[in-house]
């Protein structure tokens, strides 16, 4: 069976803000065995929208629309559909009914464009929307053996409206079996050439690591492969779940009942806001001083101005005493640091742009890690940010 994937919305191909939704409703059709000819960004402009439904429903068996599905006068997934097949628009009043009831405890105002979002094709099995007010829907096209799926493009509820969908049309049984690995340590070339005896493994690369995918058809076969893997790639794997690095060190911060707290220059506050982001780390997170300038390195830090003016602020002296100066200040059993050069400018002949150094204190011993990371600024501060953290999980491993 064959599916194409079909994305609306004008703030994707004026390039506002980045389109995900993809990545989820691909990864589900690859689990369940099927082919994916395609995926199409468009903006919300009817006859576009029709054009790739168009296109999507010859090249495939289904197309699933997310997007467009909403009130506004630029929601025009709905008409889309209905002038692509032919099929005109009714009410489900169930649905209707219960947009009412809600706006009714809302104490709002039951518009003509609130009430559309009840509208489906005639002859379409209506999928409920467990957050919002959008129903989406399934229309089979009995004539010439398709379908069409449409959600709404937010992602609470785009995901279990999908997933509805696909039980709708049959497709419960899950054919692919996939398994992830999360690496940090290793370029993927290298990775390739470790693993390039084993079949059906897929990478991915990111200033966080590589990423990777192994996937089969038999659960017997898969557990070996994973096996095998888990064995070549060792300390590098940091997690086989879809966890970020800092929800990993955060479950062993709080099983060992460690604190932690950063000094960072480069990366900006961007360590200690990832470790935030992770729910309850309040229970073993103190704090953090970003000392961009080296004054405060020096006054809030005790960094030596002697050894700043003799290394530089990108130095292993600095990041040492800003690990150990963070640490005593904030009172916490570890800390980390970070100095360096995101760039684009400030790169010297002695250090090039990339150069960082990343520190860790935990008051028995402390290390310095000099380590040169390529490309944008961003991606530069990401993938320091990957490294302090990295250099934690390995100590309390």
């Amino acid at each position: 069976m064959k599916a194409y994937i079909l994305i609306t919305g004008s703030e994707f191909t004026m390039g506002l803000k980045q389109e995900k939704n993809s990545l989820f409703i691909a990864k589900e059709l690859f689990k369940r065995g099927v082919e994916l000819t395609g995926i199409s960004v468009v903006p919300d402009d009817l006859y576009k929208v029709q054009f790739f439904l168009k296109i999507g429903l010859d090249k495939s068996d289904f197309i699933i629309v997310s997007g467009g599905m909403g009130p506004t006068a630029d929601d025009v997934t709905r008409e889309a559909v209905s002038e692509a097949i032919g099929v005109p628009l009714i009410f489900d009043e169930n649905w209707l009914k219960k947009i009412k009831q809600t706006l009714k405890e809302q104490k709002r105002e039951v518009t003509d464009s609130i009430k559309k979002m009840a509208k489906i094709p005639y002859g379409a099995k209506l999928i409920q929307n467990p957050v919002g007010k959008a129903a989406g829907f399934v229309k089979v096209l009995d004539d010439v053996r398709k379908a069409v799926i449409a959600v709404p493009g937010v992602p609470s509820e785009m995901k279990p409206m999908v997933l509805k969908a696909l039980e709708m049309l049959g497709l419960k049984e899950k054919k692919q079996l996939i398994h992830l690995f999360r690496t940090f340590g290793k370029p993927e070339a290298e990775i390739d050439n470790i693993l390039s005896d084993i079949d059906e493994v897929v990478f991915n690369s990111s200033p966080k690591g590589v990423d990777i995918f192994v996937t089969d058809k038999n659960e017997l076969f898969l557990e070996n492969k994973v096996k095998v893997i888990r064995e070549r790639l060792g300390e590098i794997v940091y997690t086989e779940e879809e966890k970020e690095m800092e929800e990993v060190i955060g479950d062993v911060l709080r099983k060992r009942k460690k604190t932690i707290s950063t000094a960072e220059s480069s990366t900006g506050g961007l360590i200690s806001s990832r470790i935030v982001n992770v729910s309850g780390s309040s229970e073993y997170f103190m704090g953090s001083v970003v000392s961009y300038s080296n004054d405060v390195k020096i006054n809030l830090l005790g960094v030596s101005r002697k050894d700043i003016e003799s290394y530089g602020a990108v130095s292993e002296p600095v990041a040492r005493q800003m690990a150990d100066g963070v640490r005593k200040l904030l009172k916490t059993d570890i800390a980390v640091s970070d100095t360096g050069i995101a760039g684009p400018t400030g790169e010297t002949p002695e250090k090039p742009l990339g150069l960082h150094y990343v520190g860790y204190s935990d008051g028995k011993s402390i290390e310095v890690h000099r380590v040169v990371f390529k490309g944008d600024r961003n991606d530069v501060r990401v993938a320091v940010s990957q490294y302090a953290l990295n250099l934690v999980r390995l100590n309390l491993r």
